[in-house]
């Protein structure tokens, strides 16, 4: 029979190749869940309709997410990591093509809930694989690493969709940029067979299929397990930390084009698409820097660190937006700086599925995972945000409005984190 007790070891191959896989996964996760933030004025125009209209389309995408991420969660848990993680990209490649196809408002909101749906479980299962192939001294600085992929998917994004509609016009070129991020995707999928599965979780289906778990060892549903006694109290926690966190990233991410340009400073998307791609380019490196942290002081600390900073940042943003300087170049421009900041210090996300795969065990780790950051954050937190941001903005403008629902959301978020334990020096096992 299967030991529970003996070691399991990844060579360095297996750990590269794990690493390698899921990266992929995230760069196209972060792709194809904002490139409609980069295209909503010219989809608007298209399809005869307003830009609030087309950015309900986000929501549907995150509902989505919220239903994938509750089924692929479970799937990962009872059948394994690496077969749902392919399904999850198949899934969010082919529906993120046919949005390109789409002709009214209607298929848009269909083909991105859809979309949604692969994305949905695609964090918690890639953030499992990860926790469990590296070990609890550098488990914090490889999560940094690959979380910073799904920023770099943003930076493709904002970059092609500058591109695409340059060359294409505004009436075909969000087309294109739907239909390119699908077929890379697709493309890219067979890179996705070199992934070993979990070698964790294979020793804990060994071990449950064998009968020798440990007596009384809790086999329900992991979706029961989330909320059972012991776990209850942190599936909460870190569920309404992933809200308030989300909220506020999305509040600023899915409308600074629009407030860039048309929605309110009025800059062209020639001038405003090299200040968010340099800003994401800059700013993204401060991911390694948080998992690298997380790594030495702790998940706790190096949260309320980068949280405290972004606060900071949020209020010179505030600042600007009451007082909009006149665009005279990116050095000159104040903004390019804070979204260099607000790129940077939101890298508090990095180590959170870290810290979230090391406070829910093997059985239920992709579940509970899943659950707090696809389910309650992106589909609560982030979902909310195309829809009470564009309310806010009717009466202060969108600067104002993404300034205050993101920095008072932020600081909540930090408080929270004083209630999450620290979980730093974990030791993942099968049982």
């Amino acid at each position: 029979m299967t030991s529970a007790t003996e070691a399991i070891v990844y060579t360095r191959s297996e750990k590269v190749r794990t690493l390698a896989a899921v990266l992929l996964g995230y760069l196209f996760d972060g792709y194809d869940l904002q490139i409609i933030s980069y295209v909503l004025v010219p989809m608007s125009h298209s399809l005869n309709t307003s830009v609030g209209t087309i950015a309900v389309a986000i929501t549907y995408s995150l509902v989505g997410s919220v239903i994938g991420g509750l089924f692929f969660g479970w799937l990962a848990d009872r059948m394994g990591r690496r077969n749902t993680l392919l399904l999850t990209i198949l899934t969010f490649a082919i529906f993120t093509l046919l949005t390109g196809f789409a002709t009214s408002v209607s298929q848009v909101y269909l083909l991105r809930f859809l979309a949604g749906f692969g994305i949905g479980g695609e964090w918690g299962v890639g953030f499992s694989m990860l926790n469990e192939a590296w070990s609890e001294k550098t488990r914090g600085t490889s999560g940094g690493f690959l979380q910073s992929m799904f920023e770099y998917g943003l930076l493709i994004a904002a970059t092609s969709a500058g591109i695409l509609i340059g060359r294409f016009g505004a009436a075909e070129g969000w087309r294109y940029a739907f239909m390119v991020a699908g077929l890379l995707a697709l493309a890219l999928l067979s890179l996705r067979f070199i992934m070993p599965e979990s070698k964790v979780w294979n020793r804990y289906n060994r071990l449950k299929e064998e009968g020798a778990l440990p007596q009384g060892y809790d086999v329900r549903s992991p979706m029961v397990q989330i909320f059972s006694r012991g776990v209850l109290k942190w599936t909460v926690l870190v569920s309404f930390f992933s809200a308030f966190a989300l909220f506020s990233g999305y509040s600023m991410i899915v409308f600074m084009p629009t407030y860039l340009g048309a929605g309110g400073l009025h800059l062209t998307i020639s001038q405003y698409t090299p200040i968010i791609t340099l800003a994401l380019l800059i700013g993204t490196p401060a991911y390694w820097l948080d998992g690298w942290l997380s790594d030495r002081i702790g998940r706790r600390r190096t949260a309320q660190l980068f949280i405290s900073l972004l606060l900071l940042t949020l209020v010179a943003f505030y600042y600007e937006a009451s007082h909009p300087p006149a665009y005279n170049g990116i050095l000159t421009y104040p903004f390019f700086y804070i979204l260099i900041g607000f790129d940077a210090f939101v890298g508090y996300f990095a180590h959170m599925g870290v810290w979230y795969g090391e406070i829910f065990p093997t059985r239920m780790r992709a579940t509970g995972t899943n659950f707090a950051y696809a389910v309650v954050g992106r589909g609560l937190g982030a979902g909310l945000a195309p829809i009470i941001i564009p309310a806010l903005a009717m009466v202060g403008g969108y600067g104002m409005a993404m300034a205050l629902a993101s920095g008072v959301s932020a600081l909540i978020a930090l408080i929270l984190t004083l209630l999450i334990k620290e979980t730093k020096g974990t030791v993942i096992t099968p049982v």
